[in-house]
Order: structure tokens, then sequence, then C-alpha cells
């Protein structure tokens, strides 16, 4: 395969990687009976080019919240009448049963298919019984629903991870979707039956720092437009997927002549931050990206956007801050950018920033960035918890490395810290490899982060400051009915500057309240 010749000069940079490959090359290839393997730490084979899904693989591996669910089902199936006790555990019992999650009829998933095989694939991975295992039939199996990866190319690691996790959302989606209740799914989405919310905490008291500009009244707004969008969001999206690796971000659009503005909410499972190569050759810093990504930019002439209250096209200011902040954070480095090539008739080409990217191993804090509900380690609804405040504090669980051109050529490998033995280990494909000494490289390409277990939280704090009517809980039937006379001021709602946000991000899902 062609990834065996790749390590001679990938990643050179240190001695003990190299070492650390020369010495796996001989075990590997012996049967697996003589040796027994590391409980999460186990070698996947190269399928031809598949090194973008191996890398993903390593590192969901070891992101608890999804790995325990799959790994309790067995336990929990026997255990089902014993379940009312749960409710008081500890945050990571937060989910049903797996296997009474998996949704057969959801017309976006696979009927289960790819939950069931990454599941198998997971349950094999930490049986401690394998050094190197072959993923091919998840592979065949995600190849089935999203077709491109049906071949033996080089495929974006970023890209197949979306599909991956978005596969596991629909399949583990406890929205149920039988036949009779598709046509009432449409007009429970439409606006006039949107569902109600009614918010715990006093909303003045947790509008963090959001709300600078005189128009917006004080951040109440904000707080009910962003529980409006997340209740909107849950009517079709309830899985272990929404709980953890879901959150929010606020886009405002601001007119530079009269200050009009307008606010959307949208949904994110991983955050995509612009690399600025730098030209004194220092690293960059992780710090400095988040920053950027939440700064202010002034939209050029092709994306103006039209001020309802000037009646003009504006070159509006638009500022991107996160809401809330999932458990687990999933931080995209971009680091292909694409120009025009004045050659080669006109076609686009795709260059590569290879600097060096600083990132804290033991203690992201997001703190700063975080602009919605701060999560409470209290679960008191009257909001007394308050001063139990865990900030968004994350350790790194894995980071995924590019070598090579482009996002669809090169290799990839990971470098993940196994959850149980918390020791970094170096995945390249079949080959796992001590990684210790060996955390910053240059082709750091993703980063995944979990939030420390004091600060965790469901739906990133959101179920903290909403209870939905009702709702699964019991609570609020009736309290929540008298929710129905808030509504967001017209001005917010503001439909030009919706649309206009919403069609430059073709990818990301986005609600729209009209």
């Amino acid at each position: 395969h062609h990834h065996h010749h790749h390590h001679h000069h990938h990643q050179t940079t240190t001695k003990l990687h190299n070492q650390s490959l020369t010495n796996n090359k001989m075990t590997v290839n012996k049967t697996n009976s003589t040796k027994r393997g590391i409980p999460g730490s186990v070698g996947l084979a190269n399928l031809g080019n598949s090194c973008y899904m191996n890398c993903i693989l390593q590192c969901l591996v070891h992101v608890e919240p999804l790995t325990n669910y799959i790994l309790s089902s067995k336990k929990k199936e026997q255990k089902e009448e014993e379940e009312e006790e749960e409710e008081e555990g500890e945050p990571s019992s937060l989910s049903s049963s797996f296997t009474k999650d998996i949704n057969r009829t959801n017309p976006l998933g696979s009927g289960g298919k790819v939950a069931e095989a990454y599941a198998s694939l997971i349950k094999a991975i930490w049986s401690g019984q394998h050094t190197f295992l072959s993923p091919q039939a998840l592979k065949n199996t995600i190849a089935t629903f999203a077709p491109q990866f049906q071949n033996t190319r080089q495929h974006d690691a970023q890209e197949f991870l979306s599909f991956l996790i978005d596969g596991l959302h629909e399949d583990l989606n406890r929205v149920s979707f039988s036949s009779s209740s598709s046509s009432s799914l449409s007009l429970s989405l439409s606006s006039s039956s949107s569902p109600t919310v009614t918010i715990i905490h006093d909303a003045k008291s947790i509008r963090g720092k959001g709300g600078k500009d005189p128009n917006n009244g004080g951040g109440g707004d904000d707080t009910l437009l962003a529980c409006k969008t997340w209740a909107h969001h849950l009517l079709r999206n309830d899985s272990i997927i929404v709980d953890h690796f879901q959150g929010m971000q606020r886009t405002s659009l601001t007119c530079p002549r009269c200050k009009n503005q307008s606010i959307k909410f949208d949904v994110y499972s991983s955050i995509s931050l612009t690399l600025k190569g730098r030209t004194d050759g220092r690293p960059i810093c992780l710090y400095s990206c988040l920053q950027n990504f939440t700064g202010e930019e002034q939209l050029d002439d092709c994306n103006a956007w039209y001020c309802s209250n000037c009646k003009v096209n504006v070159n509006a200011i638009k500022c991107v801050k996160l809401w809330t902040v999932p458990n687990i954070l999933v931080l995209h480095l971009n680091r292909f950018t694409f120009r025009s090539s004045k050659r080669r008739g006109g076609g686009m080409l795709q260059s590569k920033i290879e600097d060096v990217v600083d990132f804290p191993v033991d203690h992201l804090n997001m703190e700063p960035f975080v602009h919605g509900p701060k999560a409470t380690s209290s679960n008191n609804d009257d909001g007394s918890g308050g001063s139990l405040n865990a900030a968004p504090i994350y350790k790194l669980v894995g980071i995924v490395e590019h070598s090579g051109e482009t996002a669809d050529s090169g290799h990839y490998t990971a470098t993940v810290r196994n959850s149980r033995d918390c020791r970094f280990y170096k995945c390249n494909d079949s080959q796992i490899g001590d990684a210790t000494d060996n955390l910053k490289g240059s082709g750091v390409y993703l980063l995944f982060y979990k939030r420390e277990n004091k600060g965790e939280c469901k739906w990133g704090g959101m179920d903290r400051i909403m209870m939905l009517g009702g709702g699964k809980k019991g609570t609020g039937g009736s309290a929540a009915s008298s929710s129905s006379s808030y509504q967001p001021s017209p001005s917010i709602l503001d439909s030009e500057g919706f649309t206009m946000v919403v069609g430059k991000k073709k990818k990301k899902k986005s609600v729209v309240l009209l």
C-alpha cells in the first residue's frame, strides 16, 4: 500500500516517532493471538488511502460520552426496570440506552446500520483482544449512504468526520418518524406552532457579554431567540450527538450607518478556524485563531446587506460569537486556501499554510469566547447554584495531523490520549506508538477537546436555562403555556438579514424563524 513509503519522509522531526514506527513494524504482522492489545489503542488497517477515516475513528474512540453510551448499552438492557433510579446519576448517564435509541424509520438515517457498524468496531477496539483491526465493514456501510467514500481515493478528514457524525446523529435520533407523523412533523415546524419555551433564569442575568448595542434590548431578546432556535432544533433533532457535540453560534449584522442590527443563531458541531500564515515563522497561537473567528468583519459589496431602516444595501459589520460550547469541542484548522490562478485556464489553486499551531493540551479555557449561558455545576432550577459556575475548561482528546499538498491528498495520522490509561499514542493506520513527547506537529488539522467533568452539561448548558412546554421532563406543561406571550422584538427577526447570512454559509444547518 502507498502508506508504507510515507513513513520515511513523513514527519522526520522526532527520532522517537520514527523509532516507535520501526519497532511496531515487527510486531504488527504477527497473528493477534500472541499479543494482547491495549484497550482503546488498536491499529486500523489502511483499506487503500483510507487514513482519512482511520484518524477520525481513533479520535472518536476516546470521546467518552459517545463510547460510554455504546459500551454501557448491554448492561442497561438487562436492567431496564431500574431506569428511574438512573435519573439522579452523574452527568454521563444523561442518555438512554444506545440500542433503544436506534432509529429504524428516520428517512435521513441509514436505518441504524451506520450506528451499529460503528458500535461493533468500538466494542472490538475496547475489548483488549486486538492489536489490529480492519474497519472495512464500517467503511462499506458509510459508503452506502455517502457514496463519495465508495472508492480508494484520499478524502478530506474533516468532510468524513461531518458525514460520520451526521450519520450517527440521524441513526440515533430519538425523534420518531413513523409514516403517520411525517405530515405532522412539517406542521410542527411551521412558525405558527413554534414550541413554547420557558426561560428558567432571568434573561438579563445570563446574557454574558452580549448586547452592547443600545438597540439590543439588553440581551434578553438574545436569550429568547437562542432558546427559540434551540427549541426548534430539538423538534427534529434529539440524540447523543445533540447532547454532547452541538453548540450554537450567534451571528449579528449591523448597519454601519444607523446601527440597525439583525441577529441569527446557528447550530454547529465543529468550528472552522481560518489560519493566517505568519511571516516571522513563529507558531500561531490557537487562542488568536479563536479571537479572529469571533471578531468583526465588514462585508464587501458582493455580500451587501439590505438595511430595512436605511432602505439601501450597506456593507454591514458581521460579528460571529459562540453562544454555547458543547462537551465535545471539535476545532478544524483550515490550512487550505483557494485562489484563482492566472495560468492554466484560470482554475482554482489550493495552497496550504504549513505554520505550526500552538494549542493547549490540559487546559483550553473557552470562557472568553462564550457569550451564552455559563454552565453551573448545580442542578437547582431556581438558579441558586449560580456561584458554583464551572468555567468551560477543556482537555485535549486527540489531534488529526495532515502531511501533503491538499486536504484530499497526502497522508493523515492521529495522536490521541487514551481515555483509560491517559497516555498519548501516535496512530498511523495499523501502527500504534508512544507519543508522550511528540505532541506539537506542524500538520495539526483537527483538534478534539472534551469539557472537564465538573463542567459537563447537556446541550452546552441550554437545558439549564430553558424548559420545553409539554416536554419529556414532565415539568412545566401548564407553567410553560403562559410563556407564549414572550415574543422577540420584530427588529431582530429581520428576514432579509437572515436569508443573506444563510446564503453565505452553505454547509451549516440553520433555522430561520419567520
